[in-house]
């Protein structure tokens, strides 16, 4: 499984920062497709978390990424 690996830091807060991951439904999804719906998956998360800003993003294989 692939999955999306964002690096987030808090707006009021820049160095408050932390990885969030973001799954993709299915085992089937190749790193190129995370890599062209990422920036999709990406704008929805920010739309849900307003208090975060995107400082780096990667695809990878799932579990694979030690958290922040």
């Amino acid at each position: 499984m692939i999955e999306l690996v964002v690096a987030v830091c808090m707006v009021d807060q820049p160095s408050r920062c932390r990885d969030v991951t973001l799954n993709f439904e299915g085992e089937n999804v190749t790193a190129q497709q995370c890599m062209s719906s990422g920036q999709i998956e990406m704008a929805k998360w920010i739309g849900e978390h307003p208090n975060w800003t995107i400082q780096k993003w990667h695809c990878g294989i799932a579990g694979q990424f030690a958290k922040l």
